[in-house]
């Protein structure tokens, strides 16, 4: 394309040449040239076409070696918690009464709760003058005893006056023999207060679960015992950390049965 471009300027030029001569110039023969428009190039490219193609993927198989796995399960270990005992649950000493039975509480009623729980009583005083078996106050009284745990009505009482009621009670029985002191008996087994003191309780653990307790010494009746409040105290056998309670009383007893 550039070569062609090239010789139709030449022709030009020539041309212009001829007819510009200076006035010496002798005219000639005219000479007339066509002159061909240049030649334009045109490149044509091929349009492109996009085709679009449909893969078809063909799923893959894998193939697992499946192995034969034999388990064997072993059961877990079981544990066994011995249930609660439902009377020492229910009948919780305090210095209000045992359980439900709470000082006050009718002499009918009281039996018949401890009874639900403990079976019929192994003693019982029946009503009679409160000196024959005591040196309580009043004209009547009645000691109820299921083993060591025994509980005093009266008419007479810290409580109350005027009529029979539930005033008391002592759990725990033991021997003293001045020097010594040897739990005779504690059963129903396992009954505690709410701070889970109860017979066989040690006293570093009794000082713990009471810090406001007061320690008395013993005398030629009575071993060491011991005070939580007025309507809350025991007996212990000794002053050694490892000493242990042999008896809790619970009210204003008056009641020892002779």
């Amino acid at each position: 394309m550039r070569s062609r471009l090239i010789t139709g300027s030449t022709i030009l030029a020539l041309a212009l040449a001829a007819c510009g001569g200076s006035e010496r110039s002798v005219a000639g023969p005219t000479t007339k040239l066509t002159l061909f428009p240049p030649t334009t190039t045109t490149q044509t490219f091929a349009s492109t076409t996009t085709v679009q193609t449909n893969l078809t993927m063909v799923p893959t198989t894998t193939q697992v070696e499946v192995v034969d796995v034999t388990t064997t399960t072993r059961p877990a270990p079981t544990t066994t918690t011995a249930p609660l005992d439902p009377a020492v649950e229910a009948l919780v000493l305090s210095d209000e009464g045992i359980g439900a039975a709470v000082f006050s509480g009718d002499p009918d009623g009281v039996v018949a709760f401890l009874d639900s729980f403990l079976g019929p009583p192994t003693a019982d005083t029946g009503w009679v003058d409160p000196f024959e078996i005591s040196n309580c106050a009043g004209t009547q009284l009645r000691v109820v005893s299921y083993n060591s745990l025994s509980l005093t009505f009266g008419d007479v009482s810290p409580v109350l006056e005027g009529r029979r009621h539930f005033f008391a009670y002592t759990y725990g029985n033991y021997d003293f023999d001045g020097t010594a002191v040897a739990v005779s008996d504690k059963t129903p087994l396992g009954l505690v207060t709410d701070n889970n003191v109860g017979l066989g309780t040690q006293l570093d653990v009794l000082e713990v679960a009471y810090p406001d307790l007061q320690i008395n010494p013993a005398d030629d009746f009575f071993p060491e015992t011991f005070v939580i409040n007025d309507n809350l105290r025991g007996v212990i056998s000794g002053l050694a950390d490892d000493s242990e309670v042999v008896r809790i009383i619970g009210g204003q007893d008056c009641a020892e049965p002779t």
